[in-house]
């Protein structure tokens, strides 16, 4: 890339924001007895949902939030929580995304200035629910980046190609002019690198076990601590 990027897609959640309190299946659950067993947690986090595609429940607000009704359901039957349990349980779960606190790490608004001031079109792409537009907001960064897609509304999770054609028309840029910045290796690095974009590893020092990176990263793929690293690459 000797010219260099013309855009930046962005994951959002341990990116650039992150929720202060977060309130995880497993307290609620465990408050209440129960746990997910292991080969269940590996499907729900890995195995059915990153890379798939669901373009009849993006079809609307209230097909993907049947969609995410219907997931939910069945973890909790997976978990053998008994179904008298099942909407003291999802209100629960309601109740904490409510309350949820979301705030940008500290060095990226002044990041994305940056990128903005030498005249980088900014994306943010992120396997986020439907309502990614008040979770970006909430974390104060609206105003700070140009186009916002969620796999929600592009009908494909990262990293199915999809989701990179959805945006890539939408910032009006082809794979080569783009570097594509995330925390999680098969979703934002292999996903973009096979759709002919460049590619960089945010890898903080609290992030949390990324399962898809590779024990020994390509060579060729750069590896950030924090988003600041993003502007020797640019």
């Amino acid at each position: 890339m000797p010219q260099g990027p013309r855009a930046v897609l962005l994951d959002f959640y341990g990116t650039l924001a992150c929720d202060v309190h977060p309130l995880t299946i497993d307290e609620v659950l465990g408050a209440r007895g129960y746990s997910v067993p292991g080969h269940v947690r590996e499907q729900w986090w890995q195995g059915d949902l990153d890379g798939i595609e669901h373009v009849a429940e993006s079809q609307s607000r209230e097909h993907y939030a049947a969609f995410q009704q219907e997931r939910m359901l069945s973890l909790l039957a997976d978990a053998d929580v008994h179904p008298g349990e099942y909407e003291v349980i999802l209100a629960e779960l309601h109740a904490g995304r409510s309350d949820r606190k979301l705030r940008a790490y500290d060095e990226v608004p002044d990041v994305l200035r940056e990128l903005r001031a030498r005249g980088l079109t900014l994306a943010i792409c992120s396997n986020w629910d439907w309502d990614l537009e008040p979770a970006v907001a909430e974390a104060g960064l609206d105003d700070l980046v140009d186009v916002l897609v969620s796999s929600a509304w592009a009908g494909a999770r990262k990293p199915h190609p999809r989701i990179f054609r959805y945006v890539l028309e939408r910032v009006a840029r082809s794979p080569r002019d783009v570097l594509f910045v995330g925390d999680t290796w098969g979703p934002d690095v292999e996903g973009p690198r096979a759709l002919g974009m460049d590619a960089a590893y945010l890898e903080r020092d609290e992030h949390w076990p990324d399962t898809t990176r590779p024990s020994a990263p390509a060579l060729d793929v750069p590896l950030l601590r924090d988003l600041a690293g993003i502007l020797e690459l640019v």
